[in-house]
């Protein structure tokens, strides 16, 4: 018996379901910020990294990170969350004209721990599942190619 694809398999199964439990937190949390209470902050650091060729230039534009401060209950806190997907570029550079250093932002924070926070509620728009399904993708083709090494199929 070969080892090879059952090794190899199963590990891409559990990459897989590691995305996916991953995947299924962001989404429910992202659901759930659709219906958290707002309030006003403003961002301390706005940065954009990771390079791109935009036009024949490496710019950094890729990712995002943010910092902002918010207020709740009389109790300072600090986000970093943009959204409970990734932003990918155009999203980071729009998002970082829209909203430079020093502005204020809207804050959807969870009322049962506001220290947890996002500026833009939701699943990503149009492709709501699109994490869930590449976890699933990753743990079902895992579990094939273990299975088919197992019973000889491959190997």
């Amino acid at each position: 018996m070969n080892w090879a694809p059952i090794l190899g398999g199963t590990a891409l199964a559990a990459f897989g379901l590691y995305m996916l439990v991953h995947a299924l937190r962001s989404y429910r949390s992202a659901v759930a910020s659709k219906r958290w209470p707002t309030t006003g902050g403003t961002l301390k650091d706005v940065h954009l990294w990771g390079t791109r060729n935009i036009g024949g230039e490496m710019k950094a534009v890729e990712k995002l990170s943010v910092q902002y401060e918010y207020t709740v209950g009389g109790t300072l806190h600090t986000g970093t969350t943009v959204s409970f997907y990734t932003l990918n570029y155009p999203e980071t550079t729009d998002f970082a004209d829209r909203h430079p250093e020093g502005s204020e932002v809207t804050v959807y924070y969870d009322p049962a721990h506001p220290a947890r926070s996002t500026l833009v509620p939701g699943p990503r728009p149009g492709k709501p599942y699109s994490d869930l399904v590449i976890g699933s993708f990753g743990v079902i083709v895992g579990l094939l190619i273990a299975t088919a090494g197992g019973v000889g199929i491959i190997g």
